[in-house]
């Protein structure tokens, strides 16, 4: 799977360009199951699409942070669906321990991948 790591402010900035449609993995340590779930759901994204913060709190994820100061957020990991700078929709690891992988992988199949497809 390849997942382009974000590390600073002005890659985020890159990787936003425009009116894209792309996922970003926000603050996953990859170090728990449901970290492992949420890069798993990665792997189905166009090639391209799909980006990650480092989990040490640095520039890139600050950057994130401040397009999902709006949407109430755990300090866990999330999902965010995003288009240029506009956030369309957000699935955090809390669902996957809530609801369990299967359930998870449902929702971000019928609400992430028809809209990463068709853009």
């Amino acid at each position: 799977m390849a997942i382009t790591v974000l590390r600073d402010g002005i890659a985020v900035d890159d990787f936003l360009v425009g009116n894209t449609t792309v996922l970003l993995l926000v603050g996953s340590g990859q170090d728990r199951p449901t970290d492992a779930v949420m890069s798993a759901l990665c792997a189905l994204v166009p090639h391209g699409k799909v980006a990650r913060t480092e989990p040490d709190q640095g520039a890139a994820d600050r950057r994130v942070r401040q397009f999902l100061t709006p949407i109430p957020q755990t300090e866990r990991a999330c999902l965010v669906l995003l288009q240029g700078t506009t956030v369309l929709d957000v699935l955090r690891s809390t669902d996957v321990e809530a609801h369990g992988a299967q359930w998870v992988r449902a929702h971000f199949e019928e609400r992430f991948l028809t809209r990463l497809a068709g853009s």
